[in-house]
């Protein structure tokens, strides 16, 4: 009898062990001095819906596709219970010709608590690395809705908002024999600045002396994500998992105007700081709710191949570019230890 129990016993710690190592497991944690990449390489399909945004550009019920979506993560276990990591994603869109990185974080994750009966508790801290690439945008005058006043409406060229800042969030879990179940939860500060670039070419007639592009100042934000899954192993090569994300984007706005334009006459500033008043709330807040279905075969110990698909339903305020009907993305991942 104790040896069936005995066999049992390591037999359960085994499958435990093997989960644990699974890449694609919610829970994953590298080992000390393990090194381990995960390169995806993804497509999207979209569909835009009809904020005031959308329709000011003539782009509301537009279909995009594909819209390229690489990432690349890296990481390291520096104890058994600490790792680092860095991510980068990047995303191009060919039909509105915007591209530029939408991901980037550098941080660590602490194991708080590694129970044997499977309970799970991370802590973990990212830089968010938003301000490597300055936010690129232009004005446009629309004249969709009233063609004898042209509305100006802000369009973005890139997905970077050109600020730094810093995650920080938790994660708990449980893990069975064959099934792990976690949640987690972050909240995102960013600090403003003028790291960005706004093409204002089209107000040159109207405002003489103005420049091609100005640098604004741009306000600090809170955001929030959470999420939780299921993931479970079905064999020693094969597993898979469900997850559900919210995410939170919050609105942006211009505090003013970082370019010096002082050369210019009182009239034109005074009506470049009407035109940046105007922006102080850019009513482009989103929020983000995506399924995610994922599964995973395991080549060797140390090589792992991933496939993917995501379908987020979103909702926006009215001057938001983000938002859309249909957003459906599906992808590879490919995982490897070192």
């Amino acid at each position: 009898m104790k040896k069936i129990f005995g066999i049992a016993a390591a037999t359960a710690a085994m499958a435990t062990s093997a989960m644990a190592a699974n890449m694609e497991n919610p829970l994953f944690l590298p080992g000390a001095l393990d090194v381990y990449s995960k390169t995806t390489l993804g497509v999207m399909f979209k569909i835009t819906d009809s904020t005031e945004n959308q329709i000011l550009r003539g782009h509301n019920g537009s279909t995009e596709f594909p819209i390229w979506r690489p990432m690349q993560e890296f990481g390291v276990g520096i104890t058994d219970r600490w790792a680092a990591h860095l991510i980068a994603g990047y995303t191009y869109d060919p039909d509105i010709n915007r591209k530029g990185f939408h991901l980037g974080r550098l941080g660590t994750t602490y194991r708080v608590i590694d129970e044997a009966d499977g309970f799970v508790w991370d802590m973990y801290g990212d830089f968010h690395l938003g301000g490597v690439e300055r936010m690129k945008g232009s004005l446009s005058l629309s004249t969709v809705v009233d063609p004898a006043h042209p509305q100006p409406v802000f369009n973005y060229d890139n997905y970077s908002n050109g600020r730094w800042g810093a995650h920080l969030g938790t994660r708990i879990g449980y893990r069975w024999t064959n099934l792990t179940a976690s949640a987690f939860g972050e909240i995102l500060r960013t600090w403003g600045n003028h790291n960005n670039e706004i093409d204002v070419s089209v107000l040159r007639a109207m405002l003489p002396g103005l420049p091609r592009e100005l640098s604004v100042n741009i306000k600090s934000t809170w955001e929030v994500n959470a999420g939780a899954n299921v993931f479970y192993q079905m064999s020693d090569k094969l597993s898979g998992g469900i997850g559900f994300t919210y995410k939170h984007h919050a609105t942006n706005g211009l505090e003013g105007v970082y370019t010096d334009l002082s050369n210019l006459s009182p009239v034109v500033q005074a009506k470049v700081k009407g035109l940046v008043n105007g922006f102080k709330d850019m009513n482009d807040r989103f929020d983000e709710y995506a399924l995610t279905l994922t599964l995973a075969y395991q080549f060797t110990p140390g090589t792992q191949l991933a496939w993917y698909i995501e379908d987020t339903y979103d909702t926006g305020a009215r001057m938001s570019a983000n938002t859309t009907n249909v957003k459906i993305e599906s992808g590879f991942r490919f995982n490897f230890v070192f």
